[in-house]
């Protein structure tokens, strides 16, 4: 009973917040960026990151002075919606910086990759640090680039929290049950609320999920070696691959790796849906984050079948990037078909 009260009292809390948050047009998605505006013009409040990082703090039982980082490492995202950190370089390099301090007090090092040529590279101190920096700061920043649709990426960390959960995998994180549940529910709750357009995550809140589960993520595999470490590469595919694979783009297109673009994997499924007029246009946000939800959902219980068979999920992984790559060329083709006619 003094559970579904408290589920009750975090439900009323997360709405009514909001709604004061949207009254006092407080982190309102306002800026006439391209990049922000692209999906909907509606003016809605990017307070999705406090609910998360008040919920982190309540539930976590990691330390207090990771705890202090991780609020440090919010107020990144929080001060880049504000746009005090309007420079890309200025929010990567404290990204970077605060990574390294987490990584050194933690004693956080990677081992038994299997794979054989990194696994001695990261006998070198030096390189195990650079290498677990580029990872994280991959995942974080990927996180915020598949930010653009609702329920994209609550929707995406819901899912894999379910994976654990369903699995018995977890950490100092997620290490109480009761807590992880909480946990699910107020992510949940936020899916609702992104999912009807009341609020979004913005940088704060997709910054911070990218850094609570890169790391946990990590801890797990750090923590079941029996894990293949390619079942947590698959779990985090998304927002990695979606990030190299746009800095790879921008770069072909000689254009800035640090511009933002609209050609993301689900700007343009979300174009291909809105021409084929396949949905009602109220609803193409929401649909659009969860066609990819749905796609990742089914990749993640394949792969949860065996996630101690490496073979197995390097397969997956691959069968995963060639489907990716071939919807996306047709998706990209359907966008640009003019341009390409003509230049042919």
């Amino acid at each position: 009973m003094m559970h579904i009260l408290f589920l009750i009292i975090i439900s009323l809390a997360v709405y009514f917040s909001n709604l004061f948050f949207i009254k006092k047009k407080f982190l309102l998605n306002s800026t006439g960026d391209p990049h922000q505006n692209f999906i909907s013009k509606k003016k809605t409040t990017l307070s999705g990151g406090i609910f998360l990082i008040l919920a982190f703090i309540t539930l976590s039982e990691i330390n207090l002075i990771n705890k202090l980082i991780f609020i440090l490492f919010y107020l990144i995202g929080f001060f880049s919606d504000l746009k005090i950190f309007k420079s890309p370089i200025i929010r990567l390099i404290s990204q970077i910086l605060l990574i390294l301090i987490f990584i050194l007090k933690n004693n956080l090092f990677l081992e038994n990759t299997r794979v054989i040529f990194l696994d001695y590279l990261l006998n070198y101190e030096l390189f195990n640090i650079i290498f677990i920096i580029f990872c994280i700061t991959i995942i974080i920043n990927g996180t915020n680039f598949i930010d653009g649709v609702n329920c994209n990426v609550i929707g995406y960390y819901l899912i894999i929290s379910l994976i654990l959960y369903n699995l018995n995998l977890f950490d100092e994180f997620n290490s109480n049950i009761i807590y992880f549940r909480y946990w699910v529910f107020v992510l949940l709750l936020l899916y609702i609320l992104n999912f009807t357009n009341k609020l979004y995550l913005g940088d704060n809140g997709s910054y911070f999920l990218g850094f609570i589960y890169s790391y946990s993520l990590i801890n797990i595999y750090l923590s079941n070696q029996n894990l293949s470490p390619f079942f947590i590469i698959l779990l985090l595919w998304y927002p990695a691959f979606e990030n190299l694979f746009s800095l790879l783009r921008k770069v072909n297109f000689n254009k800035s790796p640090l511009k933002p673009d609209q050609n993301h994997f689900h700007q343009l499924l979300f174009f291909f849906i809105k021409k084929k007029k396949i949905a009602n246009e109220k609803f193409i946000n929401s649909i659009t984050g969860n066609i990819i939800l749905t796609y990742n959902l089914c990749i993640f219980l394949f792969a949860s079948i065996n996630p101690f068979n490496t073979q197995y999920q390097i397969l997956l992984i691959v069968l995963n990037i060639f489907i990716y790559s071939f919807i996306y060329i047709k998706l990209f083709k359907f966008k640009y078909k003019k341009i390409i006619k003509t230049r042919l």
